[in-house]
C-alpha cells in the first residue's frame, strides 16, 4: 500500500516539473478583508488546545442523513466526538430538522463545525418547503447579470438563517456535451465566458452574504458522457482546448478573488496521464489549480462516496497529498479518519502538513463567523426563509429567462384577440396547470390536456374548431414531433417547451412548421406562469439560449419582444413590500365580520403589473361557496364609467359626436320638450337638471290590483317588503299583462329576472317618462342615473347596435375582458355570479345574474347607468388601456387626445369629471377616495358595493368589488366603516414606505 502511495507521489512530483509557470497565489477577498490580527488570535486559541488527532479530524466533512430520528442523532454525535470532524453536510430533510441537527452537532463539537450545503438551486435542492430557484441552465438565459448576484445574496441569507456557512455552488462546468448525464441543466450553458460571468456573479452574491461559494467541478465536468457518481469519466481534450473552454470559468472565478473550489473526479490525460482521478492528482490540484492559476483559497474534494473515486485505494491520503484541504463525505468517515492517522504515523503525511491545513480551515471558520457561533433559531424558520422577496426574486429569474426562438409574423405577443378562437393543449400536464390558468387571465382560452397519445388523438375533432393553438410540452417522454404536428396543422400555433433545451431536438419537424417557439426550460409553476404571460405580452421577452439545439438554434439565439399587457407579480416588483399590504386583508375581514358585505375582490395594479388580486369571503353570509378571482359582480353605477363612458369616448374619437351635441339629436323623445337643448357634456357632468331617479317600474304595475299606496314609510303588515331604511312596499300587486309576462313570447324578449319578461316597447315608456320628468331650472350638479340612460341611447343610435354589442366589439373582446358583459347569464353559469339582493318587492327572488338596479332591469338589463357585470381582473384591462392613453395589447383603442380629455377634464361646478368621479380635495369627509389620492385620480363607485380608482400620477389602479346589498340594500356598513377608502389608504401608505 505504502509503495503505491510513494510511487504516485513521486509521479506527481515528476509531472509537476513540467508545469508551464507558477503564479503568485491570489488571496480570496474573504481572507483579504478579514481582521488578520483577531483571526490569528482566535485560530491560535483554538489550535493550541487541539490534539493532533483533532487536527486531522478537521480535514473531514461528514455526510449525514437529514432526519431527526434518535438513531441518526446518535450517529451524528458519535462521528463528531470520535472523529473530531471539521464539518457536516446533511442530506435531504426539512429546514427545521436540519436546524435542530445543526444545533445538536455544534453542541457536541469542541471546535465549531463548518456546516456545508449542496444547494445549486437554493435550499430547495435538499430541503423541503423552501424557495425553488431555477437551475443554472435557465439562469444562463437571463441577460441581467445583477439578478444572478442578488440571487446569490438571497441564497446566502437563507443559508445563514439555517446555520449554513458553505454552499457547494456554483456549478461552473461548461456543458458542451448535450448528452452529459450528470451536469446538463446544472450548467449555465456552453459559452465559457458567459458561464464564467454568471458563476462569478452568483458566487459574489453568496460571499457578499457571508456564505462561502464553492465552484465546481474543477477542472471541468461539462464534456463527459458518463457520470462520476458511477464511474470515472474521461475528458480526452488537449490542453489548448481545456484552456479555451473548461478552464475559462475557473480562471475568472479565481481572478475575482472567490474563496473556494471543489475538485472533480475526472480522468484528464492532457493534465495528468497517470489515469488518477483529478481530485487525487497533484499536477491538477496543486500544480494547475494553485501554482499555475494562482488559487489561494480553500479546496474541497467532490463527494468521496462517488464511484469515480471511491474505488481508489488510500483516496483520502492521496487527496490531501494532491493539495485538497477538505475531504467531502467519505462513505466510511471512521475508516478514512484512521487512514489519515496512520499516514501521519508512518510519515506519509507530515505533522506540518496537517497543521497547515488545520490552521487554514480554522481561519476560514473564523472568517465565516464561527468564532461567534450562535444556535440556529428554529422558531418560525420556514416563514423567515420564505419571505416575499425570495418569491419575487425567483419569479423575476423565471420571467427574464423565457426565450422566444421563433416568431413568424410576430404572432407573439398575441394580438387581435377578438379574431382568435384559442385552445391551449397541455401535453404531459394535468388539467388547470399554472400555464393554462395564467393564459386564462388574458382572454377566452379553452383548455385541454393529454397525458397520452391516445388522449391527444381524441381531442383532435374538438380542436378543429379553433384557429389558434397554444401547445405546451411538459414532458418529452411520451409525445413525438408528429403527434404535435397533427394538432397544429393549418392553425396559428405557439409551442412552449417546459423541458431542457436539448429535448427540443426531438421535435425538429413540428418546430419548423409552427409559428412561434417559446422555451421555458423547466416545468415549474413559475416557469409556466411567466411563459403564459410572455405569450400574451404581460412581460417582455429577453432570454437568450445558453446552449446549441442541434439542427435548430445556436447559442445566443433569442427574439426580444415588448410588454404590451398587464403582467402579474408580487408587490416587490414595483417597489412595495407585500407585508405593507397585509392590512388590506384585515380591513376586509373586519368588513365581513361586521356584515358590511359577504365577500369581495380586491385588485391593485401598478406600473402595468397586477400586484394584488385576491378574493375574500363567500357569495352569501354563512354560505360555503367562497369567492374566487374568476367570479362576476354586479357593478351597479361603475357601469357608467366602465361601459357607457368608453362607448362615448369611442364615438367622440371617431368624430361621430361632440360634447356639445344635444341629446335630443339622438333621443327623439326629448324633442320639443324643456330637455331639447341638454348636451352630452352636461349629461357627463350631471348638470342637466334632471332628477336623480324616477320610478321606472310604475307604468308596468296594475294600480287596480292593490288598495292604498304601493309604498309605506312606516311598518305595516300589508307592506312586508323592506325596500330601504324607513320604506316598505306591498307585494300583492300585479303587473300589466301587456307589459310584463312570466314566459318569453313575441315582443317580450327582454328579461327582468327569472320568469319575468318585459315588453320590448317598455324602453320607449321609460324614455318618455324621463322626457316628462320635472327639470330643475338650476343646472347645477345633481347626480342622476337618467343622464346615463340617455347617453346609452346616444351610443345605440349612432352605432346602430345595442350598448353591449358595441362595447364587446370595440373594447371587451379585443381587450380579452371575457367576463365584462351585460346580461351575464347568457354566457356564464349563475354559480359564477355573486348574488345581490333578496328582492321581495318587484321580482320576488334572490337576484343572481340579473341586474340589481330597477331602471336597468326594466330596460332588459342593458342600461347606461347600470347593468354591467365583470370580475376585477377583466376591468383592470380597460383601466390600464386608459392609463396607457388609449392603447393596450399592441392595439390602439382611443387616441391619446381623447383619452386625456375625458380623464383629466373636471367640471368647474363640482368634483365630477366627464363621466368620472374624482376626489374632493376641499372636503375629505365627502370625498369618495382616500385622502392621499391626488386630484388626478378618476373612477367611480357602485351602489352594490363597488369602486375603481385610476391614479395616473402613480400609474396605479385600485378595484374593489363586493355585493354589500346581499341580502338587503339597507346594509350601509360598507360606507359607515369606510372600507373602500381605507383600503386605498393602505395602498398609498405602502407606496410611501
Amino acid at each position: 500500500m505504502r509503495k503505491g502511495i510513494i510511487f504516485s507521489f513521486v509521479a506527481c512530483l515528476f509531472l509537476s516539473v513540467f508545469s508551464s509557470f507558477s503564479k503568485e497565489r491570489i488571496e480570496p477577498s474573504m481572507m483579504k478583508n478579514a481582521d488578520k490580527l483577531k483571526m490569528r488570535q482566535w485560530v491560535d486559541s483554538v489550535y493550541n488546545q487541539m490534539s493532533l488527532d483533532e487536527r486531522i479530524g478537521q480535514l473531514i466533512i461528514i455526510h449525514v442523513n437529514g432526519d431527526n430520528g434518535a438513531a441518526n442523532r446518535q450517529k451524528l454525535v458519535s462521528l463528531i466526538r470520535d472523529q473530531h470532524v471539521g464539518g457536516v453536510l446533511f442530506s435531504k430533510g426539512t429546514p427545521e430538522n436540519q436546524a435542530r441537527l445543526t444545533n445538536l452537532a455544534q453542541e457536541n463539537a469542541r471546535v465549531p463545525l463548518m456546516m456545508t450545503f449542496d444547494g445549486e438551486w437554493g435550499l430547495s435542492m435538499r430541503l423541503a418547503n423552501t424557495t425553488r430557484f431555477p437551475k443554472n441552465m435557465m439562469l444562463g438565459a437571463v441577460k441581467n447579470d445583477s439578478l444572478i448576484y442578488y440571487y446569490g445574496r438571497e441564497v446566502a441569507r437563507q443559508c445563514r438563517l439555517a446555520g449554513i456557512q458553505v454552499n457547494f455552488a456554483p456549478d461552473i462546468d461548461v456543458n458542451s456535451n448535450p448528452s452529459n448525464p450528470v451536469i446538463g441543466i446544472r450548467s449555465f450553458g456552453e459559452d465559457p465566458k458567459r458561464v464564467a460571468k454568471l458563476g462569478v456573479a452568483y458566487a459574489s452574491g453568496l460571499e457578499a452574504g457571508k456564505v462561502m461559494a464553492v465552484a465546481k467541478h474543477f477542472p471541468g465536468h461539462g464534456d463527459t458522457s458518463t457520470d462520476s457518481h458511477k464511474v470515472l469519466p474521461l475528458i480526452d481534450h488537449s490542453r489548448e482546448r481545456l484552456d479555451d473552454v473548461e478552464l475559462v470559468p475557473f480562471k475568472k472565478y479565481i481572478d475575482a478573488g472567490l474563496a473556494s473550489v471543489m475538485t472533480g473526479h475526472l480522468n484528464i490525460p492532457a493534465l495528468d496521464n497517470s489515469g488518477v482521478p483529478s481530485s487525487l492528482s497533484k499536477p491538477i490540484v496543486t500544480d494547475l489549480l494553485q501554482n499555475e492559476l494562482g488559487f489561494g483559497g480553500l479546496i474541497f474534494t467532490d463527494g468521496l462516496a462517488m464511484k469515480g473515486v471511491s474505488v481508489e485505494k488510500d483516496m483520502s491520503v492521496r487527496a490531501i497529498l494532491a493539495g485538497n484541504d477538505l475531504l467531502l463525505g467519505p462513505l466510511n468517515a471512521k475508516k478514512e479518519y484512521e487512514a489519515l492517522k496512520a499516514a501521519v504515523a508512518d510519515g506519509m503525511l507530515s505533522d506540518s502538513l496537517i497543521n497547515v491545513r488545520c490552521r487554514k480551515i480554522l481561519e476560514y471558520k473564523y472568517i465565516l463567523g464561527l468564532n461567534k457561533l450562535k444556535p440556529v433559531d428554529v422558531d418560525n424558520l420556514s416563514s423567515r426563509l420564505n419571505i416575499p422577496y425570495a418569491e419575487w426574486l425567483c419569479r423575476k429569474l423565471n420571467e427574464e429567462a423565457i426565450t422566444l426562438l421563433k416568431n413568424e409574423d410576430k404572432i407573439v405577443p398575441l394580438k387581435s384577440l377578438d379574431k382568435k378562437k384559442i385552445a391551449a393543449v397541455s401535453l404531459g400536464a394535468p388539467h388547470n396547470s399554472p400555464f393554462q390558468m395564467t393564459l386564462r387571465l388574458y382572454g377566452d382560452v379553452t383548455c385541454f390536456n393529454a397525458m397520452s397519445i391516445a388522449e391527444l388523438k381524441k381531442l383532435q375533432p374538438e380542436l378543429s374548431q379553433y384557429n389558434t393553438i397554444l401547445v405546451s410540452v411538459h414532458s418529452n417522454r411520451v409525445f413525438s414531433s408528429d403527434d404535435i404536428q397533427s394538432v397544429v396543422e393549418g392553425k396559428n400555433s405557439v409551442i412552449t417547451f417546459f423541458t431542457s433545451p436539448y429535448s427540443m431536438s426531438r421535435f425538429n419537424n413540428v418546430i419548423k412548421n409552427t409559428d412561434a417557439v417559446v422555451l421555458a426550460y423547466e416545468n415549474t409553476p413559475f416557469a409556466q406562469e411567466y411563459a403564459a404571460q410572455a405569450i400574451f405580452g404581460g412581460t417582455n421577452i429577453s432570454g437568450k439560449l445558453p446552449v446549441t439545439v442541434r439542427g435548430l438554434y445556436a447559442v445566443g439565439d433569442g427574439i426580444e419582444t415588448e410588454k404590451t399587457r398587464l403582467g402579474y407579480n408580487l408587490p416587490e416588483e414595483v417597489g412595495i413590500k407585500s407585508s405593507d399590504l397585509d392590512q388590506i386583508e384585515a380591513i376586509v375581514k373586519e368588513g365581513i365580520a361586521q356584515q358590511a358585505f359577504p365577500g369581495c375582490q380586491v385588485l391593485i395594479a401598478k406600473d402595468g403589473v397586477v400586484i394584488y388580486n385576491q378574493s375574500f369571503g363567500s357569495f352569501e353570509y354563512n354560505q360555503a361557496q367562497a369567492v374566487t378571482n374568476e367570479d362576476l359582480y354586479d357593478l351597479a353605477s361603475m357601469s357608467k364609467a366602465s361601459g357607457t363612458i368608453p362607448a362615448i369616448m369611442k364615438l367622440y374619437d371617431e368624430k361621430k359626436i361632440t360634447l356639445q351635441s344635444p341629446l335630443s339629436k339622438y333621443v327623439p323623445q326629448l324633442r320639443d320638450t324643456d330637455k331639447e337643448n341638454l348636451t352630452i357634456r352636461q349629461a357627463l357632468f350631471h348638470e342637466t337638471g334632471l332628477p336623480s331617479i324616477i320610478q321606472y317600474y310604475m307604468p308596468a304595475i296594475d294600480t287596480d290590483s292593490y288598495e292604498g299606496r304601493l309604498i309605506s314609510y312606516k311598518p305595516l303588515d300589508s307592506y312586508p317588503a323592506l325596500i330601504d331604511n324607513g320604506a316598505w312596499a306591498r307585494t300583492d300587486f300585479k303587473y300589466k299583462s301587456n307589459l310584463i309576462s312570466d314566459v318569453p313570447k313575441p315582443g317580450f324578449s327582454k328579461r327582468i329576472s327569472e320568469n319575468l319578461y318585459i315588453s320590448d316597447s317598455y324602453q320607449d315608456t321609460i324614455l318618455y317618462r324621463i322626457a316628462e320628468s320635472k327639470l330643475r331650472p338650476n343646472k347645477s350638479y345633481l347626480y342622476s342615473c337618467l343622464n346615463f340612460m340617455l347617453l346609452k341611447e346616444v351610443v345605440e343610435q349612432v352605432s346602430d347596435s345595442d350598448l353591449n354589442t358595441f362595447l364587446q366589439n370595440n373594447f371587451y373582446r379585443k381587450l380579452g375582458a371575457v367576463t365584462s358583459t351585460y346580461n351575464p347569464l347568457t354566457k356564464f353559469d349563475k354559480n359564477m355570479i355573486a348574488p345581490t339582493e333578496q328582492d321581495d318587492f318587484l321580482r320576488k327572488q334572490l337576484l343572481q345574474g340579473y341586474v340589481h338596479d330597477e331602471g336597468a332591469a326594466f330596460l332588459g338589463g342593458i342600461s347606461g347607468n347600470a347593468g354591467l357585470f365583470s370580475n376585477a381582473n377583466d376591468l383592470a384591462k380597460l383601466y390600464q388601456m386608459w392609463l396607457n392613453l388609449g392603447s393596450y395589447g399592441g392595439e390602439k383603442y382611443l387616441s391619446k387626445e381623447t383619452t386625456r380629455l375625458f380623464t383629466t377634464t373636471k367640471s368647474p361646478n363640482s368634483r365630477r369629471g366627464l363621466g368620472f368621479d374624482k376626489p374632493d380635495p376641499r372636503n375629505n369627509r365627502s370625498s369618495p377616495t382616500a385622502p392621499q389620492a391626488p386630484i388626478s385620480v378618476y373612477g367611480h363607485t357602485g351602489f352594490t358595493g363597488t369602486c375603481f380608482w385610476i391614479d395616473p400620477d402613480n400609474n396605479m389602479i385600485y378595484i374593489f368589488l363586493s355585493n354589500r346589498v346581499n341580502p338587503s340594500r339597507t346594509h350601509k356598513k360598507l360606507m359607515t366603516l369606510n372600507i373602500r377608502p381605507r383600503i386605498q389608504s393602505v395602498i398609498y401608505n405602502a407606496m410611501k414606505k
